[in-house]
């Protein structure tokens, strides 16, 4: 599909130009005139001969020679027969703005699949339907509906939104951020969000891509576009709606529960680079910061310098909230600095420079000190201005110059903040920085927010997923399809390098006491059936039973209880396992997403997994390496240290262990759905699994 005819378009077709000034077509047209397009229009009306001052033709079939892309501004019940003509005209590109396609009901979303299989037909790339239409600010190209269309500043930022308003609010860019395209997906029944990102980042003209999204139809391709992006030193920043949906349970597993949809986007995110924000706000600041620097600083260490100690209070705190690091100065940094500040000052990050009071020669000392500093990455100069001054108007002025006067030899990454939002940063200040390609961020928290995010380290790169001992995925699938019991299972996964405790099937309590008897007391004795996900809180789970008597009566309970839980004739088991010996209970899970990929979930497990709701969530798969980061994420990392005198745990083997559940979750995509090992016991030395639960797909 010729998505350059669609985005770059050198003659348009609207049809449903009416003479009306409010219509779409209309306001499509004078939107193209105010844009100055280059190119040809050509008004479609079947009685009109002429729109805003355009010659009108009554069909597509009447045009002379096809155009690069038609806009069909009509109902939604003539849109497929229109593109169905346009197809026929030889027509490459289209747009259908109108709604009630499969955003409104069952008819609509039939009559998108007609859209969908005409557009496939034809090979014509079609933009919506439900959507505003798109800018693209260089070429002056805006099929665009929006009745009152802002004046554009061409720019570095391309934005992809699933939002029409959301779109229409960043094109008001009150803070100059510059535009290179503006994208509504709308229900993107040919094109995706995917779609146009592969097709931006492409752009030289693009160094940021902003985008707002509700899903991911295509996660694969979405995921080459941001693998290229990165490629190419490009920044992707996301503002996703769907959060409020973190803690439901996709699953009868932990797993679902712990996750939740929201969090494998969180991973999804992550692991691709993509910077992820929480709210328009955000959104614009983090895109003047990364399209000013798009790569965070090495070293990342970052110094806050103010003009108030009471600000510099403020700052800490917010910082701390979000976990932004704020290191302490060196001393080497604090001598140089010194002679800018009364004796009595104390000199610590973030740093009130107002010293003796403010100079710009003082100031110099300060920001030479910084400089100079080989371990200091990045350095924010935080400020009160109002859009025309305000208390630090003038410092503002004159710090500005002398960060653009240092030049970049030193290496340092500079950023302004404004510490209230208000009507936006003081614009003499921000005219400096400009010229020196250094951000004005504006809001406190929301500047600090947009630091973090830049600052975060890029992500280790996941290991690709081949095989497991010589074996690929398929033969992991075929022999998951035949194992018919817990001890099979159990064996599978142990086989794929995650130390599992065994568990020995027992047909009757005295065949329960010989294996116990046979594995050494104390032994664990559990009821299995696929339908009963939480063995414990149902009583199935028998532990620490110290001699023959104990696993009698454990199994004759367990064994009345599954028959109380189960319809007549369901499949159970009772097993016998060893008792593992004390230590630190994980839960280490893997959750297929039909769309996303797989995904490791790593958290404080057995009975802490009810009370200690944290985890951590990481796209799969994943090395040793990266399961040991993912333990310190919760506070799992804290105990496996040791607690209260106690010895530290084997951190090493539990994070062997997760990558080898990773691994083969990874290749049972599509097969298993979650396996969750709940708890893995993590010993002084070692590691081993004592309950597993698989759903499969």
């Amino acid at each position: 599909m010729r998505l350059d005819r669609l985005l770059d378009p050198g003659s348009v077709a609207i049809v449903g130009a009416s003479q009306r000034e409010d219509s779409i077509g209309q306001r499509v047209i004078r939107n193209l005139q105010r844009m100055g397009f280059p190119g040809r229009i050509v008004p479609i009306h079947p009685r009109n001969l002429e729109v805003a001052g355009l010659r009108c033709l009554p069909s597509l079939s009447d045009l002379p020679e096809p155009v690069d892309a038609v806009f069909i501004g009509l109902p939604a019940a003539q849109g497929p027969d229109i593109l169905d003509e346009a197809g026929r005209c030889g027509i490459p590109a289209a747009f259908i703005n109108a709604a009630g396609f499969a955003d409104a009901d069952a008819d609509g979303s039939a009559l998108q699949q007609r859209l969908t299989e005409i557009a496939r037909r034809h090979d014509i790339a079609l933009c919506g339907p439900n959507n505003l239409g798109l800018v693209n600010v260089h070429a002056r190209a805006a099929l665009w509906t929006p009745r009152y269309a802002a004046a554009l500043k061409p720019g570095p930022v391309a934005v992809i939104s699933q939002s029409g308003t959301m779109a229409l609010m960043l094109s008001q860019d009150e803070r100059e951020i510059g535009f290179a395209y503006l994208i509504t997906a709308g229900n993107e029944a040919v094109l995706t969000a995917a779609d146009y990102l592969d097709h931006v980042v492409r752009d030289d003209r693009v160094r940021t891509v902003l985008m707002f999204l509700e899903t991911i139809r295509a996660p694969d391709r979405f995921a080459e576009a941001a693998h290229e992006a990165a490629r190419r030193g490009k920044r992707i920043v996301v503002l996703k709606s769907g959060s409020s949906d973190a803690g439901r349970a996709l699953v009868a597993a932990h797993t679902g529960a712990l996750a939740g949809e929201d969090r494998f986007y969180e991973a999804f995110f992550r692991d691709l680079d993509i910077i992820r924000v929480r709210d328009p706000d955000e959104l614009i600041e983090t895109a003047l910061l990364v399209t000013a620097h798009p790569q965070p600083p090495r070293p990342g260490r970052f110094v806050s310098v103010t003009l108030s100690g009471g600000e510099a209070a403020l700052i800490a705190d917010n910082a701390a909230s979000r976990g932004l690091a704020l290191p302490p100065l060196d001393d080497a940094t604090v001598a140089s600095i010194r002679p800018a500040f009364p004796a009595f000052a104390k000199l610590s990050n973030p740093l009130d420079a107002w010293g003796f009071g403010f100079s710009a020669e003082r100031f110099r000392i300060v920001l030479d000190g910084l400089l100079a500093d080989p371990t200091i990455g990045a350095i924010g100069f935080s400020i009160v201005t109002t859009h025309d001054g305000g208390p630090d108007g003038p410092y503002g002025v004159a710090m500005a110059e002398a960060c653009r006067d240092a030049g970049t030899v030193h290496g340092k990454q500079l950023v302004f903040l404004n510490s209230t939002a208000g009507a936006g940063p003081h614009r003499a200040t921000k005219a400096i920085l400009d010229q020196a390609g250094i951000p004005f961020l504006s809001g406190m928290r929301t500047g600090l927010a947009a630091i973090d995010y830049w600052l975060r380290p890029c992500p280790p790169p996941r290991p690709v997923v081949a095989e497991i001992d010589g074996t690929d995925g398929a033969a992991w699938r075929a022999r998951l399809r035949a194992a018919a019991s817990v001890a099979e299972t159990t064996q599978m996964v142990a086989d794929a390098g995650v130390p599992m405790a065994a568990p020995w099937l027992a047909s009757s309590a005295e065949a329960a006491v010989t294996t116990a008897e046979a594995l050494g007391f104390p032994v664990a004795l559990k009821g299995h059936a696929p339908s009963l996900a939480h063995k414990t809180e149902l009583g199935l789970v028998r532990l620490g039973l110290a001699n023959a008597d104990a696993v009698r009566a454990a199994y004759v309970d367990v064994a009345r209880r599954l028959d109380e839980a189960l319809p007549a004739g369901a499949a159970c088991e009772i097993t016998v396992q060893k008792m593992a010996g004390r230590g630190v209970e994980l839960i280490v899970a893997v959750r297929n997403d039909p769309a996303l990929g797989s995904f490791v979930v790593v958290g404080p497990g057995g009975v802490l997994v009810d009370l200690i709701k944290s985890a951590s969530v990481w796209r799969g798969p994943i090395d040793a390496a990266t399961a040991a980061d993912m333990l310190d994420e919760t506070v799992v990392g804290a105990l496996l240290a040791g607690v209260r005198g106690g010895p530290p745990l084997d951190r090493a083997a539990a994070s062997v262990a997760i990558a080898a559940l990773s691994r083969l979750g990874a290749l049972l995509h599509g097969a298993v759905a979650t396996i969750e090992i709940n708890p893995l016991i993590v010993l002084e030395s070692g590691a081993v699994g004592v309950d597993l639960l698989i759903e499969r797909s």
